[in-house]
């Protein structure tokens, strides 16, 4: 589908592009100072297209960017973004040479139809599709005898009291596909009317169920892998819950080398099996009976914000070399210990620019800030220590969490 373009009379000293897409029945319009084409289309909105963004930009590469609003995490920090639903991506695939997807709400179908077309999606087709269904996802992995939890649809209540009956509860429901960005995906559920108002209040939605899994720890391995095969590996980190979101990661992960190496193994046969390109995160869940894979993302992942300044390449410089083929940067650990904490708005709404000054004067700790309206749940930025003392460094990031929460610190 060719984009239509227009070019406007100049605007001060340097000319202003203007062009129209029309992309699923809908007129979009790009203001920028860039040229016409562009070597790399981001679709996203959040944080992830953000810093994917601005990792680009290091390398010289200007992308242009396929968001929902101009004050969108991701439209804030671009100069040449596209302003329009998240599904409209038939003209920027005709505008950059690759296109790569941030988030998981794009219809899958139509990236099949582009890539049908000759257009480079990245990761690809059979890696998207794993990664945006996950019940596709679970049938992969087990035909690859790789360790998950037992799963089944939920096409009726009946289903889910047939699982549990088999089970136990709790029982985990889940989301086969993502919703909107405030949308909640998970669900664990302790008794039948538990899991029936879940149902009930999701009708519409596909739904899956899980047996619940006792862990130990949850775990995540980030890998960016190029079109030829050649993939990095991140270090392992391990992932702490707090209300049902990512809110710690620590890395060394407390766990043995044997397991790291064997999560990290089984996260490099997944990519090689999925032909991704790009960065994969694989996450685990350790239970007593050894590493069950959770899930898989197809883009740089949250738990490896502690690489930007953890290793040597971040996971969004590493993913804008994938997806254009160019040499992966070393992902070893530059430190000792590595702590990120998420920052995470409170019903105080309290805005964390507010109190930047309190937590860069916390020395060691990098501050990152999305540029979000506070609400309840969101996750507005996140920080990271670095050092040689695991428990130190903690306790350092904690100290710039809590500052930009105006908060004391809660140990």
């Amino acid at each position: 589908m060719a984009a239509h373009r227009r070019r406007s009379e100049p605007v001060g000293p340097e000319a202003v592009e203007t062009r129209s897409l029309h992309a699923l029945g809908s007129s979009v319009t790009i203001v920028s100072e860039m040229p016409t084409l562009s070597p790399l289309g981001i679709v996203g909105v959040g944080q992830i297209a953000r810093m994917t963004q601005q990792a680009a930009l290091k390398l010289g590469i200007q992308p242009r960017l396929l968001v929902e609003g101009l004050d969108d995490s991701a439209a804030q920090a671009a100069a040449d973004r596209v302003i329009a639903h998240p599904d409209a991506v038939a003209g920027l695939v005709e505008e950059c040479g690759v296109v790569t997807v941030e988030h998981e709400r794009v219809d899958i179908g139509l990236l099949q139809a582009l890539e049908d077309a000759g257009h480079c999606i990245r990761p690809g087709i059979k890696t998207i599709r794993a990664a945006f269904d996950k019940i596709h996802q679970r049938r992969i992995l087990l035909n690859r005898s790789l360790p998950v939890p037992v799963f089944a649809e939920l096409n009726s209540a009946d289903d889910l009291i047939d699982f549990a009956t088999v089970f136990g509860w709790p029982v985990v429901i889940k989301s086969v596909r993502a919703g909107a960005a405030a949308d909640r995906n998970v669900w664990i559920v302790e008794s039948r009317a538990e899991g029936l108002r879940v149902m009930s209040e999701q009708a519409g939605r596909p739904l899956m169920a899980e047996n619940f899994q006792p862990i130990v720890t949850e775990l995540v391995v980030i890998l960016a892998r190029r079109p030829g095969g050649n993939i990095r590996v991140y270090p392992v980190v391990e992932s702490i819950q707090k209300d049902g979101q990512r809110h710690v990661m620590r890395s060394p992960a407390s766990v043995g080398r044997e397991i790291a190496n064997e999560a990290r193994a089984m996260a490099s046969s997944i990519a090689e099996h999925l032909d991704a390109v790009g960065v994969l995160a694989v996450e685990f869940f350790l239970t007593n009976d050894g590493l069950i894979v959770n899930e898989i993302a197809a883009r740089p992942h949250n738990a490896g914000h502690m690489f930007i300044e953890g290793s040597p390449t971040s996971q969004f410089e590493n993913h804008v070399r994938a997806v254009l083929d160019l040499p992966l940067g070393p992902t070893w650990a530059t430190h000792s210990a590595i702590v990120t904490r998420n920052v995470i708005g409170g019903i105080d709404r309290v805005d964390p620019a507010q109190n930047l000054a309190d937590a860069l004067a916390v020395e060691g700790v990098s501050v990152h800030l999305y540029g979000k309206m506070a609400a309840p749940g969101r996750k507005l930025g996140h920080v990271t220590a670095v050092g040689d003392d695991l428990d130190q460094v903690d306790e350092m990031a904690m100290r710039a969490e809590a500052a930009l929460l105006g908060r004391r610190p809660s140990w």
